[in-house]
């Protein structure tokens, strides 16, 4: 288990347990992602696209424009 996992995040490879959690807009829905998690996400898609010779089917996202999920 990660010591560093953000609660808010769909993911586990957190390294801020507070840290700020975006909205990530994937084909078939969303999912809420910190700044390591998310960017862990774009390396995945930028390979699948590579290996599977159609990145735009693999398209990645842009952290700053991106939706802040707010947690009230």
């Amino acid at each position: 288990m990660n010591p560093n996992k953000n609660w808010n995040c769909d993911n586990d490879k957190c390294r801020d347990p507070h840290g700020e959690v975006r909205i990530y807009r994937f084909g078939g829905g969303n999912g809420l992602l910190c700044h390591a998690c998310w960017a862990h996400e774009n390396r995945y898609r930028y390979e699948r696209g590579r290996e599977t010779g159609q990145p735009q089917n693999w398209p990645q996202q842009d952290w700053s424009a991106a939706e802040v999920y707010k947690t009230e």
